[in-house]
């Protein structure tokens, strides 16, 4: 069991960093939307989006630098954090746009529509995260 531990423990770790972000991101997603979408309309969803998201995006950077990935002793370093920030700019795009668009569509719930959206943008984050912004030199 402990071996097992060991050997998944990167991925353990950042399923915690990941899920407890996901669930701030939607918490602060969902609170804004309901502030936002009175007076924006679908223009809320990007908005709620974006404002969740930088939110969102400090504490997990930091528990992905510091205890997932133990990336360097230094509390931020310019080139993790550049890297990071390119990454949440592409994935806030690609959700909001994914959201927006399968909530037309389909015309379910923004927060539910969020959910499958992240969990996909959650698969291909871990791997760009591990292989190149938190990447062991």
């Amino acid at each position: 069991m402990i071996n097992i531990l060991k050997k998944y423990s990167t991925i353990l770790k950042y399923l915690f960093s990941a899920g407890t972000s996901f669930l701030l991101d939607l918490t602060l997603f969902t609170i804004f939307l309901f502030v936002l979408k009175k007076g924006m309309g679908d223009a809320g969803i990007f908005v709620s989006t974006v404002l969740a998201r930088i939110l969102s995006s400090f504490y997990n950077y930091f528990l992905n630098k510091n205890a997932v990935f133990q990336s360097g002793k230094e509390k931020v370093d310019k080139i993790t954090l550049t890297k990071y920030y390119c990454l949440v700019v592409v994935q806030m795009l690609v959700s909001s746009t994914s959201v927006f668009f399968l909530h037309q569509l389909f015309r379910v719930p923004e927060t539910i529509i969020k959910i499958p959206v992240d969990v996909v943008l959650f698969i291909v984050n871990y791997w760009i995260q591990k292989n190149w912004i938190f990447k062991e030199s």
